[in-house]
């Protein structure tokens, strides 16, 4: 009569950990599955034709020394902890005017929430042929959404009042979202999601074991 109860309580043991095995497998493909999920991106591409620019005072001869085509990349979702980069590039259209001025550019992202490296405005010199590409890493720390703009703008120096005119050439919006599962970061979800992986093939072998041996 103990043998038949002893095998009962094995199997019923063994089911057990079966059953608890599957919820760390669970667990474990949960978090996975949001740890790995590729991020998603957008972007923005706009021309600036040469010639005065639409955003310059009346009075004042501020133009475009060429044609460009801006573009502006920037991550929409990001997972917390996880790195993420706002990119612009300004590149001339064709060959470029030889010895034409140079160009002064301006550009300011502004995501309101979120530290952008390196911050503030970054300022660069165009000649004719060259090409722009700025940088900037965004800090992902803190869960939630994030709106903002970049401003791209060209500089003229006003000698009379010795300062830099910016005039304006794009203004692009933008919104990101930093993602986190039960507040954990990218990195402790992946390590989390580990462990939880390998409780569950603890656990499924423990369970077969203990069936096996209540036979």
């Amino acid at each position: 009569m103990n043998k038949p109860k002893k095998m009962r309580r094995q199997k019923a043991l063994g089911q057990a950990l079966f059953g608890l095995s599957l919820l760390f497998l669970l667990l474990a493909l949960t978090i996975l599955a949001w740890a790995v999920w590729p991020s998603s991106t957008d972007s923005a591409r706009l021309s600036i034709p040469a010639g005065t620019l639409p955003g310059a005072p009346e009075s004042a001869d501020y133009a475009s020394q060429a044609d460009y085509t801006l573009t502006l990349e920037w991550p929409t979702r990001l997972r917390k902890g996880q790195e993420g980069a706002l990119r612009a590039t300004l590149v001339e259209i064709g060959n470029g005017a030889a010895g034409r001025e140079t160009q002064s550019v301006l550009i300011e992202p502004v995501l309101s929430g979120v530290m952008l490296d390196p911050p503030g405005l970054v300022q660069a010199n165009l000649a004719a042929g060259q090409a722009l590409v700025e940088t900037w890493a965004v800090d992902t720390g803190t869960a939630g959404d994030y709106t903002g703009k970049i401003y791209v703008s060209f500089g003229f120096y006003d000698e009379a009042n010795e300062e830099l005119i910016a005039v304006p050439v794009a203004v692009v919006d933008l919104a990101m979202r930093v993602t986190s599962i039960w507040g954990l970061s990218n990195q402790l979800a992946l390590w989390f999601g580990l462990v939880a992986l390998v409780f569950w093939g603890a656990l499924f072998i423990l369970g077969r074991v203990v069936q096996v041996q209540g036979k």
